[in-house]
């Protein structure tokens, strides 16, 4: 089982950030990463569909035997996580959600940003996590982060800076910073436009999970004994739509390995 494949899953891009981290924290596992670019974006799913997808694809992500799945999306994470681990029983699943205890930690202006999809920002898992995580003196401000996530999916932030720009300062609006001084990066494609966060809000601490979902694989490893000793990790990509596009984006981020495509049957 140690020398099984931890497997990483989002609608695309957005694992990238997360195996970035995984690569840092746990150099020697293995990593499976499958882009399933056919049902992207998971933000516009409804709770039924986020929850099929979301089932299928770890059913189907079994036969490459994983001793683990990260499930690298906020959006099915936070609304889906629980009824999918009574569904495909006995796959440990780890998923990605909102570092809200991070934030409310770190603001001194009680008021705290959170930058994610559609499809999390109006759901009632995120309403409930707010609820039971942020104290009620701290304000928290919703931010639909959809357009970037798209923008960063089809690669326009590498090669169309004038438009990244635009895209991002739309969604955040003007006087942000008077306002808010932490925002949670709450969509792994998220921190590929960090920089250009940066630049717009340079007052405002921008909270990426990433770390902290390296941080949990590394326990359950070593805590179930399941972690692989030695060696240097590989990297498998797996595709389930427009290989092309996927693999420019990738090869322009520094990522080397080949690229399979695969083709679903849900």
């Amino acid at each position: 089982m140690t020398n099984n494949p931890v497997a990483v899953f989002d609608s695309g891009i957005g694992s990238l950030s997360i195996i970035r981290e995984l690569k840092k924290a746990v150099p020697a596992e293995d990593l499976l990463y499958f882009a399933d670019r056919a049902h992207f974006p998971y933000g516009n799913k409804s709770h039924q569909q986020l929850l099929e997808i979301t089932v299928n694809t770890i059913n189907y992500l079994k036969r490459y035997k994983p001793k683990l799945v990260v499930m690298a999306s906020n959006t099915p994470s936070v609304q889906v996580l629980e009824e999918v681990k009574k569904r495909v029983g006995g796959m440990p699943i780890i998923g990605v959600r909102p570092p809200l205890k991070e934030a409310v930690r770190l603001t001194k202006k009680k008021h705290i940003g959170i930058m994610a999809t559609a499809g999390t920002i109006n759901s009632k898992e995120l309403e409930n996590q707010i609820r039971r995580e942020v104290p009620q003196h701290i304000l928290v401000t919703k931010f639909n982060a959809s357009p970037i996530v798209e923008l960063v999916e089809n690669g326009v932030h590498l090669e169309n800076e004038r438009r990244t720009f635009d895209v991002v300062s739309r969604v955040l609006g003007d006087g942000v910073d008077e306002k808010i001084d932490v925002m949670t990066l709450s969509s792994t494609h998220l921190p590929f436009v960090k920089s250009y966060l940066n630049a717009l809000l340079p007052t405002v601490r921008f909270v990426d999970p990433a770390q902290m979902v390296a941080k949990d694989v590394r326990k359950f490893l070593s805590f179930y004994r399941m972690a692989k000793k030695s060696g240097s990790g590989r990297l498998q990509i797996l595709v389930s739509d427009g290989k092309r596009e996927f693999e420019k984006s990738i090869r322009a981020m520094g990522v080397r390995e080949p690229v399979e495509e695969v083709f679903l049957t849900f």
